[in-house]
């Protein structure tokens, strides 16, 4: 009676266990553009966003998401996982770049604001998060660090441990109203040394924001469209401003190919063979969407060349998106969150997810991840078993001694469930209080 009473405990225990998986995969998270992702580790980290359906006063997020790409999911159902600690402050259109030290992140510029009161109660451009401890810092810096800026884009250069940042967008508070300008200054921060220093000026780019910035294995960075002279016109994204970080000087190259249309808030990504993917984005004035929402720079060749890849249209063909993030894992390009063009658009800002197969230009739906990007320490190794699968053998214990096994086991067994369902509910309010968060009208707007 006892051992059927412990087998049903271990059944089910383990019922509940694999519920609490799925359950932890199912977060639906918050509708949210202009968030901050970086991949590390085999995870792809989210930080902040803006969105009109925070549960909180301001429209910036704090919150820290993650998915694990070292496992298949489907896109319909993506395991996002919220990380317990958040961002001190809300943040959205801020670069996240890593550090020297293992496990540490840093987050440069953009909106930084008290989600409580919606203020701007934040002067520092840098902070930095360590995902062992979950602790924030501000680190301390030589040289002369940049002002407030956001709408930017960086690149990182792991063989110098130097990190760019040019131009992007800053409030100047000189009275009422405040002014938005448009900045053009190369800010470079070496994470080795924790120093600022300045790029040329000499040739640089108009003042612009809200581009993109693609370093290549040459050194020299591409920055592609966006909008400039403050911000109320856009770059000709045929016109691509170059900047080559081992001389420091900067020069204008007209791509040739295919005449692409201009664009702002769009994504890119460099591929194993030095082509740069552009996604979405949208125009100026008026927030249209633009035509051919995917294209390719092939930056082999001199001058480069812009080509329009042949897409299958299926059904998950993705919707024209701005304000995203894009990721490059594996040979699959991840684009994430972002608004539906143009943003009127009645439809609720859902968190979209679409996965670019770059090897044959295909929208997938299920991600398997690759053999070289599994982390094998993760694989589960059952530990040697000592005892062997003969026949039970008479056992010399007294029955006092296997009634208390039995009583001990039962006892543990209680307490694992006990903990399994606490977590499970844990889960189950996490999940009912992001339903809940997302209405059924209204979209966001920059």
């Amino acid at each position: 009676m006892l051992r059927m009473n412990i087998n049903n405990l271990i059944k089910i225990f383990f019922l509940l266990v694999i519920l609490s998986i799925e359950i932890g995969q199912s977060l639906i998270p918050l509708d949210r553009y202009s968030t901050s992702s970086i991949l590390i580790d085999k995870k792809l980290f989210f930080f902040g966003g803006e969105t009109v359906h925070n549960l909180k006063p301001s429209t910036t997020l704090d919150q820290i998401l993650y998915l694990d790409v070292s496992k298949p999911f489907n896109t319909v159902n993506p395991p996002f996982e919220e990380l317990p600690n958040t961002i001190p402050f809300g943040s959205s259109y801020a670069i996240a770049f890593p550090s020297s030290q293992k496990n540490v992140i840093y987050l440069f510029g953009g909106i930084t604001v008290n989600v409580n009161t919606d203020l701007d109660d934040f002067k520092s451009i840098l902070h930095s998060y360590n995902l062992e401890t979950n602790q924030w810092t501000i680190p301390t810096t030589s040289g002369i660090a940049p002002g407030r800026r956001r709408e930017i884009s960086g690149v990182i250069n792991n063989n110098t441990g130097k990190f760019y940042a040019f131009g992007g967008l800053s409030d100047q508070f000189t009275g009422t109203p405040n002014n938005t300008i448009a900045l053009n200054d190369m800010n470079i921060f070496d994470i080795n040394t924790l120093a600022w220093s300045k790029g040329s000026t000499i040739n640089a780019p108009l003042p612009r924001a809200d581009y993109t910035a693609t370093l290549l294995s040459n050194g020299i960075i591409v920055f592609i469209g966006g909008r400039e002279t403050n911000a109320f016109r856009d770059v000709d994204i045929n016109q691509l401003a170059l900047y080559d970080t081992k001389v420091d000087k900067w020069s204008l190259m007209t791509a040739r190919g295919v005449t692409m249309e201009n664009r702002f808030l769009h994504s890119a990504v460099l591929t194993p063979d030095e082509r740069i993917i552009i996604f979405g984005g949208r125009k100026v004035p008026n927030d249209d969407p633009v035509l051919n929402q995917l294209a390719v720079l092939n930056t082999k060749m001199t001058p480069y060349e812009w080509s329009i890849p042949q897409v299958p249209a299926i059904d998950n063909m993705p919707l024209t998106t701005s304000a995203h993030s894009a990721t490059l894992v594996g040979n699959y390009m991840f684009i994430n969150f972002g608004q539906i063009t143009p943003i009127t658009n009645p439809q609720i800002q859902l968190p979209f997810f679409y996965i670019l197969d770059i090897r044959n230009f295909t929208w997938i739906i299920q991600f398997e991840p690759e053999k070289s990007t599994i982390d094998t320490t993760s694989v589960n190794k059952s530990p040697s078993n000592s005892t062997s699968n003969s026949p039970d053998l008479p056992v010399e214990k007294s029955d006092n001694g296997k009634q208390i096994g039995i009583i001990l086991g039962t006892v543990g067994l209680s307490i694992g469930i006990g903990i399994v369902v606490g977590f499970l509910g844990y889960k189950y309010y996490k999940k009912q209080k992001y339903k809940h968060a997302i209405p059924t009208a209204g979209s966001p707007t920059i």
